[in-house]
């Protein structure tokens, strides 16, 4: 393919792939390549998975799409089984992440009564591309080009209580907040902090959104982030693995606090469609069923263990940070070459924050995949180290 006809918003690199299985991906010469960030953190059962292949074929021969004006019966059983494993809580569907960051910053305005709109949100976040969750991103790569963004977003610093209560004004309304910040370079959420923070949304009746939509559905070993730091947030915003694979996005709001967004005042054509939630429940379900919230916990462990050993034989490796299967091993010099060898030697990771290899796998990885990518990984910086 000499032209293309794509706008030139992505940097593609390799071959062209033509099918998938599991953690596997084949290009169109018949190549083998192991996908240890399959989808940029969607697809949490690997490509394919035979149940979700199963239920996309079974669904799309019924029920496609119907508008939200008219009742089918998978988006109650969705929000059920999603309110089922959080909290009580009232739940909108919409297609993306960046759809849901927009529908909790729609209802903080609401909840503000035009009194307070100011939102707190952190350094090296990422929450989005559309203008209100870019304007709430804190990386200035991704909003210089696109100013005046939208006002009222103030920036503290993560993990930096102080900075967090510096911010805070009469006219500010919640605070939202990655757990562990994926596009900001793998940067974990300390438990204090988390404490502290909740506890100062409590006592100044701060909505406490937490952005789940790459550590949510088990990627973190629980099946929410939040879980691991006992606490539970007004708003939960979730997306990427929830279809596996398939557009769909959930936001939770606390069911006492949920009334005031009233019939009219939000929608999205496409979301909660009777295709994207059936086979979301279906996500659930073998998530639950194949016991994959186990897998995470012992692949974890192991994946963990053998980066640990990779530190002390290479001293490009500055530190190993992240939870579950959510793994940054952050370099002394820049990723993007590592990545580029690893592509070469037929291994998908990926290179974030310009000195951040990210390790996101499916989360029913297999050992000897994760020996497999880590066999050619340490090719990879024999190579470049």
């Amino acid at each position: 393919m000499n032209k293309s006809y794509l706008l030139g918003v992505y940097k593609k690199e390799g071959p062209l792939f033509i099918k998938g299985k599991g953690s596997f991906l084949w290009d169109e010469e018949g190549n083998k390549y192991l996908d240890l960030f399959p989808g940029w953190g969607v697809s949490i059962l690997g490509h394919t998975h035979s149940r979700i292949v199963k239920v996309i074929s079974e669904q799309a021969k019924k029920l496609i799409h119907l508008p939200n004006n008219l009742k089918h019966r998978y988006q109650e059983l969705l929000a059920g089984e999603l309110v089922k494993r959080s909290y009580k809580a009232k739940v909108f569907f919409a297609n993306s992440g960046t759809e849901a960051v927009e529908t909790a910053i729609k209802f903080s305005r609401l909840y503000g009564k035009g009194e307070r709109f100011e939102i707190i949100t952190m350094k090296n976040s990422f929450h989005g591309r559309t203008f209100a969750s870019l304007s709430a991103t804190g990386q200035k790569k991704y909003k210089a080009p696109f100013r005046p963004l939208l006002p009222k977003f103030r920036e503290a610093k993560f993990n930096d209580f102080e900075s967090l209560k510096k911010n805070f004004n009469k006219k500010t309304v919640g605070v939202i907040i990655e757990l562990i910040q994926g596009e900001g370079g793998i940067n974990v959420a300390e438990s204090d902090y988390i404490k502290d923070l909740y506890n100062f949304c409590k006592e100044n009746d701060l909505l406490l959104i937490i952005d789940e939509i790459q550590t949510g559905l088990g990627r973190t070993g629980k099946w929410f982030c939040y879980q691991r730091y006992g606490i539970k947030p007004d708003i939960i915003l979730l997306s990427k693995g929830l279809g596996a694979g398939f557009p769909i996005s959930a936001v939770l709001i606390r069911e006492d606090i949920a009334g005031i967004m009233k019939p009219g005042l939000h929608a999205s054509t496409f979301g909660g469609n009777p295709l994207a939630t059936r086979i979301a429940l279906e996500v659930l379900k073998v998530i639950e069923e194949e016991k994959i919230l186990l897998n995470v916990k012992k692949m974890s462990e192991y994946l963990f263990g053998r980066l640990f050993g990779f530190k002390e034989k290479f001293k490009a490796i500055k530190k190993i940070e992240g939870m579950g299967l959510m793994v940054g091993v952050k370099l002394k010099k820049e990723s993007y070459p590592f990545f580029l060898s690893a592509l070469r030697k037929r291994l998908i990771i990926n290179a974030t924050h310009k000195n951040v290899l990210r390790i996101m796998p499916a989360l029913n990885v297999k050992k000897e995949e994760i020996d497999l990518g880590l066999k050619i990984l340490e090719e990879v910086f024999k190579e470049l180290c």
